[in-house]
């Protein structure tokens, strides 16, 4: 069942990259593989094995977020993968809403929509948006919204990886694809 599932997982990233990624290889401290399963409400996906969870109250608007870390082990060298879900309520902010204000503040520059990922994913929303482009401060991430009809509620899936100094393109391809596999983990149920 685990190697089914792990096929599963990997499939897009044999569409997207033809080199063979190496599961077993860390970047600087931060390993992507072996992935545990986690449950955010209704939402499941995996996460890297290493990785610690916290779970909290956004202050304002009073919706739940949970917060996956690894931080860099390496201190010239450093990457942190941060990850965390949040589930908002359409009382609260509708889905537009929800994408416009995170073009417009979780970004140090215009993101990319990348509508094309959604044909590498198991799991779709309709709507569903992915942004990818440069962190706030420094890094990158990838935001991905699911909105979930039967329950009213938009799921944010954001992926922070901050590093410094910059990866080399091999290396990069190879984290970006590991970002698309922990989407691609992604149901909601």
């Amino acid at each position: 069942m685990k190697k089914i599932l792990l096929l599963i997982l990997l499939f897009p990233i044999f569409l997207l990259e033809a080199e063979k990624i190496n599961l077993n290889k860390s970047y600087r401290g931060i390993r992507f593989y072996p992935i545990r399963e986690e449950k955010v409400e209704s939402l499941v996906f995996y996460v890297p094995k290493m990785t610690e969870r916290s779970d909290t109250i956004q202050e304002q608007f009073k919706y739940p977020i949970s917060f996956f870390r690894a931080d860099c082990k390496e201190v010239s060298e450093c990457f942190s993968l941060l990850i965390d879900v949040s589930i908002i309520e359409d009382s609260i902010k509708s889905f537009d809403e929800i994408v416009s204000d995170s073009k417009e503040k979780d970004f140090r520059l215009t993101p990319l929509s990348l509508p094309q990922w959604k044909k590498y994913l198991r799991y779709t929303t309709e709507p569903m948006e992915i942004l990818y482009g440069p962190g706030e401060i420094i890094g990158s991430k990838v935001i991905a919204f699911y909105y979930h009809k039967k329950y009213q509620k938009t799921y944010r899936l954001t992926i922070n990886m901050i590093y410094t100094p910059n990866f080399p393109e091999k290396d990069w391809d190879e984290i970006t694809n590991h970002a698309i596999a922990i989407l691609n983990s992604v149901t909601i149920r």
